[in-house]
């Protein structure tokens, strides 16, 4: 396994396990508060989720680069 998908899983595995907090906050601990509080805690739960998204975005983008550099441009 090449280096990039080694940092590609980890990337991944890190932000699905960000991304899936954050659903948990915003879908299973926000409604147990009152209005002003199941406000903020869904927000919080999901601007983490959307962070998990982030992190997996960064690791795909860092596997693209690595592969454009790896493989030398066809001439024809």
């Amino acid at each position: 396994m090449s280096p990039a998908i080694k940092a590609s899983a980890r990337h991944w595995l890190a932000g699905i396990a960000i991304a899936g907090v954050g659903v948990a906050v915003s879908r299973l601990i926000a409604p147990g508060f009152d209005a002003p509080g199941r406000a903020a805690t869904a927000l919080a739960g999901q601007l983490i989720a959307l962070s998990g998204l982030l992190i997996i975005l960064l690791g795909i983008r860092r596997r693209l680069r690595n592969h454009a550099t790896d493989d030398p441009p066809t001439v024809s």
